[in-house]
């Protein structure tokens, strides 16, 4: 092995090396990051299960104070009934002396004894109600916990024995302090200390030899630009030297492209020029192949507290069946017609304005209104009116999108080409169109001259029966008034291009015009029928319809 590929064999090597250090650096800091993502978890989860169990003892306790107050309540009450009733016992059998007082306090002495067993038994049965839940609660936590021993084979927290962090910093201080401790710890410091050494010593005798190589290295590219310089200017005279069509022996262009690739080539563009540069991309391929499974992450380490917490079965919120669910949501609060009827009034007048629609409903929010839009509005009968407003918006904008797109050339001669598969369709239509236009200017100039020789010899006619009639706009000047702004040549030229390719359909032609009504457009056409002879581009444009 040569000093050169030597050389280049340690650089992959403290690239590699360097690699490894980063992902092994990498890896501990994200199984850092993991552990204390963990251990922050169960501590909130640990606070979480604190708060909810000092939650739920507050409740009970409120329970039972709310309990023991509406019984001192009731027995008020009772007593104060008890009261009444003597009173007015008392007042009714006043006048039977002796024996009617004597057998109002019998009557008296019942009712209260009367109330007092009630309220006994009321209340035993309540004490037996609270007992029952008390026992079935304890049944089970005690089946809970047997659950965890027996299924995930974890221990309770009782069974766990607890680490005192104290106790062991204190012991190890203590073994620290001691005279073999001490003897270890200078030991260990000393082996630490040499092999720091050892460490640097290795390092300044590397760099030296890397300085070395590296000088090696340097008069070795210069030495072999120099040569590469030399051997060009060589053959560069020999070039003017030899006869045009003559090659020098080994100086052919194929074995320079063959050596272009050498051992200096760059391999990382991953384009391989010789069989030496395949075989050196296949390695590098396979040695990174290798790094890949060199380093295997560890399985993360808990101990049995770790593994206790990290167990949490819960079934909260699951839906087995969500068609059932759905039924039995529709069933227990549906959409009656008075509530569907007052939304839809309501969404016609403010819209999508769900939370302002739900201030109008009593037992609906904005959230029923939203999920009742968007379940129905495809098929309810009350959406049916902006249903047909959206399809209608919709063909407005694909036409006006149509229209704007639109070119008559273009589709005239697309129209061509598909009919008559003629190379100059587009061409022919251009020609027929301008024409068309020049026909009909010349036959508007004549019928204008032939109107205005009839107009000035009718004129002279009737002047003097005219002289004595009011002063009337002409039917010309009315017309003219009517007919707007004069038609420019292009005008009349696309209108002459939309009457060959739609006939008599005005709503396309003012669509390809853009600049003219479908009023103007059809007025143009009934004012230029016979002057411009329409109605023969019409026939011709529905002819072509039907061959």
């Amino acid at each position: 092995m040569t000093k050169d590929a030597l050389l280049g064999q340690m650089e992959r090597v403290d690239g590699e090396v360097a690699s490894l250090e980063k992902e092994l650096e990498a890896l501990k800091n994200s199984a850092e990051d993991e552990k204390y993502d963990a251990a922050s978890d169960r501590k909130n989860a640990m606070a979480r299960h604190k708060k909810e169990t000092e939650a739920l003892r507050q409740r009970l306790v409120n329970a039972e104070k709310s309990a023991a107050r509406a019984m001192e309540i009731a027995g008020e009450k009772i007593r104060e009934a008890a009261a009444l009733a003597r009173d007015a016992q008392n007042k009714r059998v006043a006048p039977r002396g002796a024996h009617g007082a004597k057998r109002m306090n019998q009557d008296a002495a019942k009712l209260a004894a009367t109330s007092v067993r009630d309220m006994t038994r009321r209340r035993a049965a309540r004490l037996e109600e609270v007992e029952s839940t008390l026992a079935s609660n304890k049944s089970l936590e005690a089946r809970a916990l047997e659950r965890v021993k027996t299924e995930y084979g974890l221990p309770l927290p009782g069974d766990v024995e607890r680490v005192d962090f104290d106790a062991v910093v204190k012991r190890v201080i203590d073994a620290s302090n001691t005279a073999y401790g001490q003897n270890v710890a200078r030991r260990v410091s000393e082996t630490l200390r040499k092999r720091h050494e050892d460490v640097k010593r290795r390092e300044y005798d590397h760099a030296v030899r890397y300085i070395k190589q590296r000088e090696i290295w340097r008069v070795k590219i210069v030495q072999a630009a120099n040569d590469k310089l030399a051997a060009k200017e060589t053959k560069a005279s020999s070039r003017k030297a030899t006869p045009v069509g003559f090659g020098t022996p080994g100086g052919s262009a194929r074995g320079v492209g063959r050596n272009r690739g050498g051992a200096g080539g760059d391999l990382s563009a991953g384009v391989a020029r010789s069989e030496y540069d395949e075989m050196q991309i296949i390695k590098a391929l396979q040695r990174k192949e290798e790094l890949r499974h060199m380093i295997r992450i560890p399985d993360m380490i808990l101990d049995s507290e770790d593994r206790r917490c990290a167990v949490f079965d819960s079934r909260n919120g699951l839906i087995e069946d969500p068609v059932r669910a759905m039924r039995l949501e529709n069933e227990i609060k549906p959409w009656t017609p008075a509530e569907k009827k007052i939304f839809h009034e309501k969404f016609n007048a403010y819209g999508k304005n769900f939370r302002r629609i739900a201030q109008h409903l009593e037992r609906r929010d904005t959230g029923d209104c939203v999920m009742y839009y968007y379940k129905f509005q495809k098929t309810d009968d009350g959406f049916r009116g902006r249903r047909r407003a959206a399809a209608k918006k919709k063909r407005a904008y694909a036409d006006a999108k149509r229209a704007l797109a639109f070119n008559p050339a273009s589709v005239e001669a697309q129209r061509e080409r598909e009919e008559r598969s003629a190379p100059t369709a587009e061409a022919r239509l251009e020609r027929a169109a301008l024409a068309a236009a020049n026909k009909a200017a010349k036959a508007k100039a004549r019928a204008e001259k032939a109107a205005k020789a009839k107009a000035k010899a009718d004129a002279k006619d009737e002047n003097a029966a005219k002289e004595d009639r009011p002063k009337t706009p002409t039917t010309a000047a009315s017309t003219a008034a009517h007919k707007g702004p004069e038609w420019t040549d292009i005008e009349k030229t696309k209108f002459i291009s939309g009457l060959l390719q739609y006939g008599t359909d005005f709503v396309a032609i003012s669509s390809t015009i853009r600049t003219r009504s479908l009023d103007a457009v059809t007025q143009f056409y009934r004012d230029n029928r016979e002057s411009m002879d329409l109605d023969s581009f019409a026939a011709a444009a529905g002819g072509g319809e039907g061959a």
